[in-house]
């Protein structure tokens, strides 16, 4: 299913991330590889309209 808004972004991101070690053939894999496309496909579309990100904080 498309990304369609920054909020959606990040909630793709962080179950992105909460299935960084997935196996890639089992299910939880194959929808990280899902995600990474959406999450791909929804910066080819709107990189140039996003809001900044977030500096990098130094604490």
């Amino acid at each position: 299913m498309p990304i369609e808004s920054e909020q959606e972004l990040e909630q793709a991101v962080q179950e992105y991330q909460r299935l960084s070690d997935a196996p890639e053939e089992s299910e939880e894999g194959r929808r990280r590889s899902v995600l990474d496309a959406d999450i791909k496909s929804y910066y080819a579309r709107c990189a140039d309209t996003m809001r900044p990100a977030k500096p990098p904080s130094t604490g």
